[in-house]
């Protein structure tokens, strides 16, 4: 790569504007673009991560946050959700500081995570100026970057915070040690980089993925010291070692070797769908990758990494004038790597959150590209430069019209159900939602539809079989309902509310003794069950004697 001397070339005229103000006036446009999502509600992981959570308003649980994993953060036991277990201890207690101010009021909740996404654009922002050397280039970049409609969901919904913060915490390591970390004596400089690195990666461990790539960028381009590097690989390791003691491993999936070998297969494929959703702007909303990626074969996966080769070629050869672009891809194919392995979970969603970083540094790099390439057109091709200047006020204008879809689908549980039925009818997870959101609403014919379709297409799926079995025997099904709980007890196993419906129903049939049987399951598991007792108190135990 090239000395630091050729990173960035400066803007051969003053800025028309003072920095300050050219960065309160995109903030002002960005927010102004993004408010409406201040009205939105609780949603998807919201409901577990804010709502339904036991320790958001426990005045110890900050400290206990660093021992345990996602799924006992927020209360529960087990896994993180779906069979991946993850470790976001800072997450957490910026939940739990959002909780103070009001409660569970959504407004606050989506205010913190906008702000926490204008700061990360405001970080890209200093980082275009500082590594490209134009303001047009880092007001684009930073336009760019906060409207898109893919990575929208890494900051439309409220618990989606740890993106932003993860993502801030990576930059903000990046700038302090691109500012100071040239010094003879850097240590100042490393250790502030390192609590920064480890700030973020305690928000969200996949950043930890682009550490090798901007450590290679620091060194070789920006001429930082490698002692001042040390920093956030310390980090590094003492997150390595939090994430170990609270999760008993390093392995995140319980994954076998089958597994891992689906996952090395969705890779490639998953970079470049990664990177044809941000040219394209789609698809806007909650995608479970599972159910795209399942019956890929090694051959589509083959032709992606050939493609993906092919980028990197270009990416190496270009690497002397464009010193951020093997740097982006390499970031992508990185961060995007651990989530391949998520791609192997069902019921484990999410597609644009995972690119929200990845579309900062390809961002970065093309904004280095139209600086090194203004010059070549001014002199060559003139009349280039009004086209390229259409082109890039065109991207940004479909990117805002993108948002405002975005800012539809996140509005509400029904919206980004049904946004997520219109873009993957082959998924259950989006019928289950529009399901429950009918169950909500007291349509009970309506949720059951709901449910059929996300059990003809998994017929082992739990918890929409389950409310499926609940929703028929409260339409006068009973027959119909203790099938699927009779299903559901096979795959799954007797839990208390199946047992309940199964009782029911055999009840509602006239087979009291298979009723019995029912309950006494049920109890097995729950003995304390306020409703399997009072159906066997009500329904099963004999006839007190009356006294004479």
């Amino acid at each position: 790569m090239d000395a630091m001397s050729d990173a960035a070339v400066p803007d051969p005229a003053p800025p028309r504007l003072p920095a300050r103000l050219q960065a309160v006036l995109l903030v002002a446009l960005a927010l102004a673009a993004l408010w409406p999502s201040l009205e939105a509600g609780f949603f998807w992981d919201d409901i577990r991560q804010i709502v339904d959570s036991t320790t958001i308003d426990d005045p110890g649980a900050p400290l206990r946050y660093l021992s345990l994993n996602v799924a006992e953060s927020r209360g529960e036991t087990g896994r993180g959700g779906d069979g991946v277990d993850t470790y976001r201890p800072m997450f957490f207690v910026a939940l739990w500081l959002i909780h103070r101010v009001n409660g569970a009021d959504p407004f606050w909740f989506h205010l913190a995570v906008v702000a926490a996404h204008l700061a990360v654009c405001l970080l890209l922002w200093v980082a275009t100026r500082r590594f490209v050397g134009s303001d047009l280039a880092a007001a684009a970049v930073f336009a760019a970057f906060a409207i898109h409609p893919v990575t929208a969901e890494g900051f439309l919904w409220a618990s989606a915070i740890s993106e932003p913060l993860s993502a801030a915490g990576l930059l903000g390591a990046v700038l302090i040690l691109d500012r100071w970390g040239r010094e003879p004596n850097p240590r100042a400089a490393s250790l502030v980089a390192g609590l920064v690195m480890l700030a973020g990666l305690l928000s969200k461990e996949v950043v930890i993925g682009a550490l090798p790539a901007v450590s290679l960028y620091l060194w070789r381009v920006r001429g930082v010291r490698p002692a001042a590097l040390v920093g956030p690989w310390v980090a590094a390791a003492v997150f390595l070692a939090l994430r170990v003691n609270a999760l008993d491993g390093l392995q995140a999936t319980g994954a076998g070797l089958e597994q891992r070998l689906a996952a090395l297969r969705n890779l490639p494929v998953l970079v470049v769908d990664g990177l044809v959703a941000l040219v394209t702007l789609r698809p806007v909303g909650v995608r479970h990758l599972y159910w795209d990626y399942r019956e890929l074969g090694w051959t589509e996966s083959a032709v992606a990494a050939l493609a993906v080769l092919a980028m990197a070629a270009v990416a190496w050869r270009a690497r002397r004038r464009l010193p951020l672009l093997p740097i982006a891809l390499a970031v992508t194919v990185c961060m995007l790597a651990p989530v391949a392995l998520v791609t192997t979970a069902p019921g484990w969603g999410g597609f644009g959150r995972y690119l929200y970083l990845p579309w900062g540094f390809l961002l970065l790099a093309a904004g280095e590209a139209g600086r090194r390439l203004a010059p070549r057109l001014r002199e060559g091709s003139p009349r280039l430069i009004p086209i390229v200047a259409v082109a890039t006020a065109l991207f940004l204008a479909l990117e805002l019209v993108g948002l405002g879809r975005a800012l539809e689908v996140y509005r509400s549980p029904e919206s980004l159900a049904r946004a997520a039925v219109e873009l993957q009818p082959h998924a259950p997870e989006g019928w289950e939602w529009l399901g429950n959101h009918e169950l909500e609403a007291g349509d009970l014919a309506a949720a059951a539809a709901c449910y059929r379709e996300a059990v003809a297409i998994e017929p082992s799926i739990l918890r929409p079989r389950h409310n499926l079995a609940a929703a028929l025997l409260f339409l006068g099904q009973p027959a119909e309902a203790l099938d699927h709980a009779r299903a559901v007890a096979e795959l799954h196993g007797v839990a208390p509310d199946g047992a309940w419906v199964a009782a029911s129903a055999c009840l509602e049939l006239g087979r009291r003794e298979e009723a019995g049987r029912w309950i006494e399951l049920g109890l097995a598991e729950a003995p304390a069950d306020r409703r399997l007792l009072e159906l066997r108190s009500r329904w099963l135990d004999p006839a007190p004697t009356p006294t004479p």
